[in-house]
C-alpha cells in the first residue's frame, strides 16, 4: 500500500510539472473562450489578472428615455433610476468576477445632466472581450399597442426627440450604430446600406437625390422630414424591413460614394448610415399604472416545448413582476403584447386571459439551439436599461508589472527565509525535505491554476505567499511530533508514522479554521477578497491532500535506513 501511495504522489508531481512547463491556453476569438494547448513555453501562458496587466476606464451611459416617458413624477422617476442603477451595478459586479479581476471599482457619475456608470478595472490582453462582457445589454421589454391618436403635440415631441438624437450623434459620430442599438421598440431605426445604388435605397433618398449627391463624405446631415420607405435590396438591414411608407425624420451620413460600371452605364454606389425616427410610437411600455414591466423584474429564462412541440423560451419574473404581469394581462385581454429582446421584436401574442403565474413564453420560431442561446443570453445579459459605451481610457500596465515583480521577489525572499529557518531549527536534511515539499506544493498549485484557467492577480499572489507559510506549518508540526516520538525511544520508521498520525488533527484543524475565514471572504467580501479567499481555499485542500502525505513519504525516504 505504501508503494502505491508513493507512485501516485510521484505521478501527480510529474503531471503537475508537465502542466506548468508544457501546457498553455489559446484564446478563440470566435467563441470568446480559452482552450488548452501543448507548448514548449508553458511558463509564459499563465493567465494574468486584470490588476497585473494594466488599467482601463470604461464609461457607459445609462439610457432612461423609456422611463422618463412613463414616470412624470420626479420622486418616482428618481426612485426607479436608483433601483435600475443598483441592478446594473450588481450585474456588472458579477460579470467582472468572471474575468478574473481582483481589483476594480464601479460607480455612478453625473455628467452634463446624464447618468453614467464608470467601471475602472485592471487591463486585460483581450480588452474587447472584457467590454463585450461588462457592457452586454439584452434589454427585455413588454409593449402594448398604442391607443392614442397622434396629435400635433405628440408629433412635435417626436421631432424634438429626433433633434436630440441628431445632436447626440453629432457629438460622438463614431458610435452612431451603438447609440441606436435596441431602439426599434421606440420606432427608432438605424440602417446601414453598403454597395447600394439609388434605386436600391429607400424612397427617401430618391426623393432627396440632390441632397444625397451633394452630401459631404463622413458628415452627418441635418434633420430631413418626410416619407421613408424601403425596398428588398442588398445592404438592407433587418431593422429596415418594417419601415415601409412611414412618416418621420431622417438623418444620414454618406461614408463612401463610388462610380461603377453596370451594363455599360456609369452608376453611383453608396455606403450610407442613417437613423429614422418615426413621427409616432405604435407601441407603448406595458404598465399596470404604477410600474413598467421589464427586465428589472426578470429572474431567469429557460427553455421548454410548446403544445405543438416547438422549442420556446420561458421568462420567469420575480414576485413583484408576477403581480404587475397579472394586472396587465387582466386589463388588456384580447390585445396583443409584444415582447422585445435587445430591441428586436420576437413575438406579439394576443392576451387570451389573465396570467398570474409569473411566466411569459416567447415563441419566436426557435430551434432547440437558438432557444437555449437566447435563454443563456437573457440570463447573462438581461438589463433594465441600455448601456452605451461612451468613453474608453487605457493606462499602461507598468504599475501592475512592477507590483507583480515586487510580489514575486517577496515570495522568493520568503521562501529563502523559511529554508534558513528550517536549517537552523532542524538541520540541512529537513531543510531540503521542506524545500522539496514546498516546490511540489507550488507545482500542484500552479498546475491546478492552469487547469481552471485562474488569472494571476496581486491578491492571489499574496494568498500564495501566505499559503507557503501555512504549508510549512504542517511540516513543523510533524517535525516537532517526530522529535517527541524519538525521545520516547521509537525507531525512526515507527516515529514517522506516529508523528504523522498524531499531528494530523492539529494540522487539519489549523487548515480548516483558516479555510473558514477564506470561505467567508469568498462569499461575503468584495472582489479583491473573493479571489484571495479562492486561493486560500485551494491551498488548504492541497496542503491536506498532498503536502502531509508527501512529507511523510520523504521522511521515510530520508530516514528509514537510519536507526
Amino acid at each position: 500500500m505504501q508503494i502505491n501511495k508513493k507512485w501516485v504522489l510521484w505521478g501527480i508531481c510529474l503531471v503537475s510539472l508537465f502542466f506548468v512547463f508544457f501546457v498553455g491556453r489559446a484564446f478563440d476569438a470566435s467563441t470568446g473562450l480559452r482552450h488548452m494547448i501543448v507548448t514548449s513555453k508553458g511558463l509564459q501562458h499563465f493567465r494574468k489578472g486584470l490588476d497585473v496587466s494594466g488599467w482601463t476606464k470604461l464609461v457607459y451611459k445609462i439610457s432612461y428615455d423609456k422611463y422618463e416617458k412613463v414616470y412624470t413624477n420626479t420622486l418616482e422617476l428618481n426612485a426607479v433610476k436608483k433601483n435600475i442603477e443598483d441592478i446594473i451595478s450588481k450585474k456588472i459586479d458579477n460579470r467582472i468576477s468572471k474575468l478574473g479581476v481582483s481589483d476594480y471599482k464601479s460607480y455612478i457619475q453625473n455628467m452634463d445632466g446624464q447618468r453614467y456608470i464608470v467601471v475602472e478595472i485592471g487591463g486585460i490582453a483581450d480588452l474587447d472581450q472584457a467590454k463585450n462582457i461588462i457592457g452586454k445589454t439584452l434589454e427585455l421589454e413588454f409593449k402594448l399597442q398604442s391607443k392614442e391618436t397622434p396629435t400635433k403635440t405628440t408629433m412635435a415631441a417626436r421631432k424634438r426627440l429626433a433633434q436630440g438624437i441628431l445632436a447626440e450623434v453629432a457629438k460622438t459620430p463614431n458610435v452612431m450604430a451603438k447609440l441606436m442599438e435596441g431602439r426599434m421598440s421606440e420606432n427608432i431605426f438605424y440602417g446601414h446600406y453598403t454597395g447600394a445604388t439609388i434605386d436600391q435605397l429607400p424612397d427617401f433618398y430618391k426623393t432627396n437625390s440632390k441632397l444625397l449627391e451633394n452630401a459631404p463624405l463622413g458628415k452627418l446631415s441635418s434633420l430631413v422630414e418626410g416619407k421613408y420607405a424601403t425596398v428588398t435590396s442588398q445592404g438592407k438591414t433587418a431593422a429596415n424591413s418594417i419601415k415601409t411608407d412611414l412618416l418621420g425624420y431622417t438623418m444620414f451620413r454618406v461614408n463612401a460614394r463610388q462610380t461603377a460600371t453596370l451594363s455599360g452605364k456609369q452608376i453611383t454606389v453608396y455606403d450610407i448610415e442613417d437613423i429614422f425616427v418615426q413621427d409616432r410610437e405604435t407601441r407603448v411600455a406595458a404598465t399596470d399604472g404604477t410600474s413598467i414591466l421589464n427586465g428589472a423584474f426578470f429572474k431567469y429564462a429557460g427553455t421548454t416545448s410548446s403544445e405543438v412541440g416547438e422549442p420556446v423560451v420561458t421568462i420567469n419574473l420575480d414576485d413583484q413582476g408576477k403581480e404587475i404581469f397579472c394586472n396587465i394581462t387582466q386589463n388588456h385581454i384580447g390585445e396583443p403584447m409584444a415582447i422585445f429582446v435587445g430591441g428586436n421584436l420576437l413575438t406579439a401574442p394576443t392576451i387570451q386571459s389573465k396570467i398570474c403565474g409569473g411566466t411569459a413564453q416567447i415563441n419566436g420560431g426557435f430551434t432547440t439551439d437558438t432557444a437555449k442561446q437566447l435563454a443563456d443570453n437573457l440570463n447573462d445579459g438581461a438589463m433594465p436599461a441600455p448601456l452605451i459605451l461612451m468613453q474608453e481610457e487605457k493606462i499602461s500596465p507598468t504599475l501592475g508589472i512592477n507590483a507583480l515583480t515586487g510580489s514575486l521577489w517577496a515570495g522568493l525572499v520568503g521562501f529563502i527565509a523559511i529554508a534558513l529557518l528550517m536549517y537552523f531549527m532542524y538541520g540541512w536534511k529537513k531543510m531540503i525535505l521542506t524545500c522539496m515539499v514546498l516546490l511540489a506544493f507550488l507545482s500542484f498549485l500552479f498546475a491546478f491554476m492552469k487547469i481552471i484557467d485562474y488569472a494571476f492577480s496581486l491578491s492571489g499572489i499574496a494568498a500564495i505567499i501566505l499559503s507557503i507559510g501555512m504549508a510549512v506549518d504542517a511540516n513543523i508540526l510533524m517535525y516537532e511530533r517526530l522529535r517527541e516520538e524519538r525521545k520516547e525511544g521509537k525507531s525512526r520508521a515507527s516515529a514517522i508514522d506516529t508523528a504523522k498520525a498524531r499531528s494530523w488533527t492539529a494540522i487539519r484543524d489549523g487548515q480548516v479554521s483558516t479555510g473558514i475565514i477564506a470561505l467567508i471572504l469568498f462569499t461575503m467580501g468584495t472582489n479583491i477578497f473573493k479571489w484571495f479567499g479562492t486561493l486560500m481555499l485551494i491551498t488548504m485542500f492541497l496542503t491536506l491532500l498532498f503536502n502531509v502525505p508527501l512529507t511523510k513519504l520523504l521522511l521515510h525516504m530520508f530516514y528509514d535506513k537510519q536507526k
